[in-house]
């Protein structure tokens, strides 16, 4: 064994994570190595002292301070995760709403068999088709983007206020649940 890993062994044992068989072995090296066994009593030493040390309460403006931004953070963790899901709950209700779209369009054009049997030139034209497609769409996000921004912030919004909801319903529900002292 390595003085490295004793050292680290060292600490766990101190605080009790070490099994039988890891204690064995630190105890064999502290049996042979005289520069572990020194830090091995340093060690011991400073715990004792500081498991026997008098704990002092934090004031309780400290406490309150402390746990008020324990609880902001736990609020904003949650309400990244739930937007987060929000989010991504509405992406994919919309691909599966469009997936059947996409596959009807691809079967009535008959692009799927056409593709297949020609090769190469239909996907050219192909390609030629998504192009041209590709620039209207891009016009009309031109023309629409003032009202599509606006739509997707009230979208974002909307998302935003109900998962505000669904946070405060759930803390009441626990708190109903789980009353306070």
């Amino acid at each position: 064994m390595r003085c490295e890993q004793a050292d680290q062994m060292m600490s766990a044992r101190l605080d009790g994570r070490l099994d039988h068989t890891t204690a064995g072995l630190l105890d064999d090296h502290l049996a042979t190595c005289r520069a572990c066994r020194a830090e091995w009593r340093r060690l011991q030493a400073l715990d004792r002292l500081l498991t026997s040390a008098p704990m002092a309460q934090a004031p309780v403006r400290l406490r309150v301070q402390v746990m008020t931004r324990l609880n902001r953070r736990e609020q904003a963790r949650r309400a990244i995760i739930g937007g987060t899901a929000l989010a991504l709950g509405t992406v994919a209700l919309a691909l599966l709403a469009l997936a059947p779209l996409l596959v009807g369009l691809l079967d009535a054009a008959g692009i799927a068999p056409a593709l297949i049997s020609a090769g190469p030139q239909t996907l050219a034209q192909l390609l030629v088709s998504l192009g041209t497609t590709g620039r209207a769409f891009l016009l009309l996000i031109e023309k629409f983007a003032v009202p599509l921004a606006f739509l997707g912030t009230c979208s974002l919004a909307l998302a935003l206020a109900l998962n505000s909801l669904w946070v405060k319903a759930v803390r009441y529900s626990r708190s109903t649940r789980h009353p306070r002292d």
